[in-house]
């Protein structure tokens, strides 16, 4: 038998020891305890505060009955960015207890200090007049060793990102493939009150459709043949207290997002073959590259379920919208990459030009590819246009060079040396190399020394 004395100290332990403010309400609104963190947030003893109704000024919250009123009506936590009586920011969330009658017990109240989540929002806006080079959070936050965001438009991403983090609200974040959409939802996690539980990612495109729902929703022991003994439970679950991200939220399956809808409206799951739900406590983020809006005009995506994900909505743009951030992120890429190969990548300033005027249609992810591929095979430093993929310098000669950089023989030089160049690196001979290109074995050849690439194959021709 469980010691209850024990217990009960265990449960005083967890309390006590939390970093966020704790307050326990009645359904009217008066403090019935508070922790230790809640009277260092507020400046008040315990004795100021118990027995006082949460809307007082005293305790300066700054909450109205019509909030503590829309908490006893949803099944879901409201929260508030409110200002401490020292001028720190906190977020308060508030949420109701029900019994199992479903009928509202208590209010929870959760003070959780976001000063420095603000000043991490002012950071990414900068100060009047100055625009910060790098915007950088520890990897052990988002993942990741720097995010770059010298442009205005990914700075008011960024920006966004974090006001979204104050909030249990579902996000939908939308971009092409490539963009960092993945990279916005950890961030999202990390600055919210949900940091210290899991991250859950999804890909909805990656699980086949007949496994999807026992993966998200899990099944109950002796669901179907072939099913653990056990039971399973679903990825939905296993983020409890924590945050779902559903990428490529557009391939779910129709019958699916019944499922996924009713979840997100009772916050309960059903697991395949179970006779009960389970109630759970998960904020969803989705992310996709489809234009849903699309999607639910041909019938392939339900309505209710978009209205009921876009509730706050994240745009990434493409890094051709962005391009100011090239070079920070080539530096980037290439800190990282120093450190993985012991190589330093070195482009020269007409190469970063040619890199910085390419569309990139891969986007970010894209981008990482070349800068890799130029850092395992180049053998000049610093690289050079001739030593980029022939698309890439082909569409900056189309797209044209600002003068007084190169000249146009110059560019036309280098653009046909990359071509060549690789070519002749495809195929191995000069005979393979001129088929290909629809010239004869003579003219590689005499390119190849006009251009100086010693390192084709010999103009033998030789297979």
């Amino acid at each position: 038998m469980p010691d209850p004395v024990a217990e009960t100290q265990l449960l005083e332990a967890l309390i006590e020891g939390a970093t966020d403010g704790l307050a326990l309400l009645s359904t009217e609104g008066r403090i019935l305890r508070v922790n230790e963190a809640a009277t260092r947030l507020l400046g008040l003893a315990r004795e100021d505060l118990v027995g006082r109704f949460v809307a007082d000024d005293h305790v300066g919250l700054n909450v109205d009955g019509a909030w503590a009123l829309d908490a006893l009506s949803s099944r879901d936590a409201v929260s508030r960015t409110v200002e401490l009586p020292d001028g720190r920011r906190a977020m308060v969330t508030m949420r109701a207890w029900r019994d199992r009658d479903d009928q509202p017990q208590y209010l929870l109240l959760v003070v959780r200090d976001v000063t420095s989540v603000g000043q991490l929002v002012t950071g990414v806006q900068g100060e009047p007049g100055s625009a910060p080079r790098w915007w950088q959070m520890r990897r052990s936050e988002v993942g990741i060793d720097r995010i770059v965001m010298e442009s205005r438009a990914m700075r008011a991403v960024a920006e966004k990102a974090l006001q979204f983090a104050q909030v249990d609200s579902p996000v939908l974040i939308v971009g092409e493939t490539g963009t960092g959409k993945t990279l916005f939802s950890r961030i999202i996690h990390q600055a919210s009150s949900r940091a210290g539980a899991a991250l859950r990612e999804v890909n909805c495109g990656a699980i086949p459709a007949g496994l999807m729902e026992s993966e998200l929703f899990g099944y109950a022991r002796g669901a179907f043949t072939g099913a653990d003994a056990k039971g399973r439970t679903g990825l939905v679950e296993l983020a409890n207290e924590g945050t779902l991200l559903l990428d490529e939220i557009g391939d779910m399956p129709v019958l699916l997002q019944v499922k996924l809808l009713q979840f997100l409206e009772a916050g309960e799951v059903w697991p395949v073959g179970a006779s009960k739900p389970r109630r759970v406590d998960v904020r969803v983020i989705a992310a996709t590259n489809s234009d849903l809006a699309d999607l639910v005009t041909q019938g392939s995506f339900r309505r209710d379920l978009f209205y009921r994900l876009n509730v706050l909505g994240l745009h990434v743009p493409a890094l051709r919208e962005h391009p100011e951030d090239i070079p920070a992120l080539v530096d980037m890429m290439t800190d990282t990459l120093e450190r993985r190969t012991g190589k330093r990548l070195k482009l020269g300033a007409e190469a970063l030009e040619v890199l910085s005027r390419y569309p990139f249609p891969g986007n970010i992810r894209e981008l990482w590819n070349i800068v890799e591929r130029l850092a395992v095979s180049s053998r000049s430093a610093p690289v050079g246009v001739e030593d980029l993929p022939p698309e890439i310098a082909q569409a900056a000669l189309s797209s044209g060079v600002p003068q007084g950089r190169i000249n146009l023989r110059q560019v036309i030089r280098k653009v046909e040396a990359g071509i060549v160049r690789d070519a002749l690196q495809r195929y191995g001979s000069q005979t393979k190399a001129a088929k290909h290109l629809g010239v004869g074995q003579a003219t590689i050849a005499r390119k190849a020394r006009l251009l100086d690439l010693v390192d084709g194959p010999a103009p033998t021709g030789s297979e």
